[in-house]
């Protein structure tokens, strides 16, 4: 698997790690997760499974500065031809910054000869985020793909961003295909409809992290106590992958 893969099957773990968190926590297995830092240091911890040994191969950055990273997009030195005793000079990379300056959820680089070099981007968010919040985060995925300075164009992989929302009224497997194909059709539409999107390629993939079981109804406690209140709910976790086409 490549690093983009393996990310993202550690991102999907640290999903179910969370919503497993909360109910641990709070002894209701259809609480919402109310701090999306939770979400954010599992997802930070579930990476690191992937090293091994200290920051090697991934390096994880937490609250990162999207200066430093949109600078770290493009290439740092460059040498070009020129008239001199060596025959090239050497171009040093300029500063970069999003639209939208701010903190990076989670920022994962590499080291190439002692350089970090940026792997991937991670925005999160945590159960049912507005419409704006989503299209903001993903925007500025999309910006370090547009990104150039004097050495050349962004070299970035890929970008992720990951959120989590909920339905309730989820009683049979027909309900749950329902859900994850209205999740999927809503973060087509706001790439579709968004011209600072719709250039990019990327891949949405949306699943159930967790959902409510029907208890058997012959069963003496349920008979006795009638339903509990979490036998319907339905936890999905969306994650939109974005790269250059």
């Amino acid at each position: 698997m490549n690093s983009e893969s393996k990310i993202i099957t550690k991102l999907k773990t640290s999903m179910a790690t969370s919503c497993d968190d909360a109910f641990y926590f709070s002894d209701d297995e259809t609480q919402l997760i109310d701090a999306e830092y939770l979400l954010v240091v599992n997802a930070a911890k579930a990476i690191k499974e992937l090293n091994y040994y200290f920051g090697t191969p991934y390096k994880i950055r937490l609250e990162h500065d999207t200066k430093k990273f949109a600078t770290a997009c493009t290439p740092l030195i460059i040498k070009e031809k020129a008239d001199n005793i060596l025959g090239y000079k050497s171009i040093i990379q300029t500063p970069n910054n999003t639209n939208r300056s701010g903190k990076i959820d989670i920022a994962i680089y590499t080291e190439k000869n002692g350089i970090d070099i940026p792997v991937c981007a991670i925005e999160v968010k945590g159960f049912n985020p507005g419409k704006s919040l989503i299209i903001q985060d993903l925007e500025r995925n999309a910006e370090y793909f547009s990104l150039s300075s004097s050495t050349g164009p962004s070299i970035l992989p890929f970008a992720v961003f990951i959120a989590l929302h909920s339905y309730k009224g989820v009683w049979d497997d027909k309900k749950e295909a329902s859900n994850l194909s209205k999740v999927k059709n809503r973060y087509e539409k706001y790439i579709s409809d968004n011209d600072s999107l719709n250039h990019l390629c990327h891949c949405i993939d949306i699943i159930t992290i967790r959902r409510g079981m029907l208890p058997d109804p012959d069963d003496p406690h349920t008979q006795e106590h009638g339903l509990q209140g979490n036998e319907d709910y339905h936890f999905v976790g969306a994650l939109v992958t974005t790269k250059k086409n």
